[in-house]
């Protein structure tokens, strides 16, 4: 054993410094693993968000999507702006007996405490003058908490 390994050794077995120094060892570890599971938990809640989020839209319920929505939320896309949660009820609600399918590709998310963003790819498929036709567009949602629930507070999407 060389100098430096006994003075390692001797670290973790010498009193005080061993109890001080394993306690708050565990502390930031602890702290650490928390921080990790708090954001996958998160991350899990956004996604199970956007599952609802599908199967409302693949239902018929387009208007119960506008649920998703802080009060306040923006919609913002080329030659779009949203406003309110009314006006995000009646952009989706233009979508009746219209919708197909619509299915949200996670690309990112990032936690940061009280704010998620996301990234992602949307493909959206309705009718369209009895054609089915497909919308990819690029988004990204900024998520906050509103009455204890994950909400989308801003929505921006741009074409593929």
């Amino acid at each position: 054993m060389d100098d430096r390994t006994s003075t390692l050794g001797r670290a973790f077995t010498e009193k005080p410094y061993n109890t001080v120094t394993m306690k708050y060892t565990i502390l930031i570890l602890i702290c650490l693993f928390s921080i990790s599971v708090s954001a996958q938990t998160i991350a899990e809640e956004i996604l199970q968000q956007n599952r609802n989020m599908e199967q409302a839209y693949n239902d018929g319920n387009l208007v119960e999507i506008a649920n998703y929505y802080t009060k306040e939320a923006v919609i913002v896309g080329p030659g779009t702006e949203v406003i309110g949660n009314k006006a995000i009820v009646a952009y989706w609600k233009s979508l009746e007996g219209k919708n197909v399918k619509w299915e949200l590709e996670n690309v990112e998310i990032t936690t940061y405490r009280d704010v998620v963003i996301q990234r992602g790819i949307s493909h959206l498929h309705y009718y369209y003058e009895d054609t089915i036709v497909q919308s990819d567009v690029r988004f990204t949602l900024v998520w906050i908490q509103e009455n204890n629930q994950w909400k989308i507070s801003i929505d921006h999407y741009s074409p593929l």
